[in-house]
């Protein structure tokens, strides 16, 4: 089964891509985010390397989607899924 990624914008519209190279990247620049040589998920400009929501760099090939209404990258695991939803969704319904 493939990963899907869905962008829900404000006007509640939501687009679905498929998990491949290119449209990874193309999302990525909408945030101003690029690859290194090395595959990890890059700050354009300042070439800084993006850190996900598990305190690791990140590479493209475990990029899984961005939190809407912010810049926390999320791996496209069950291990980060869960351990981002313990620290940011529950603790908000305490």
């Amino acid at each position: 089964m493939a990963w899907y990624y869905v962008i829900a914008l404000k006007l509640m519209i939501k687009l679905t891509f498929s998990n491949d190279k290119n449209t990874k990247k193309f999302l990525l620049s909408l945030f101003n985010k690029s690859v290194d040589k090395e595959g990890y998920i890059i700050e354009e400009g300042t070439n800084k390397r993006v850190i996900s929501s598990d305190g690791d760099e990140i590479k493209l090939s475990e990029f899984g989607g961005i939190v809407k209404g912010s810049e926390i990258f999320i791996k496209n695991n069950i291990v980060s899924l869960i351990k981002y939803n313990q620290r940011n969704v529950l603790n908000r319904a305490k």
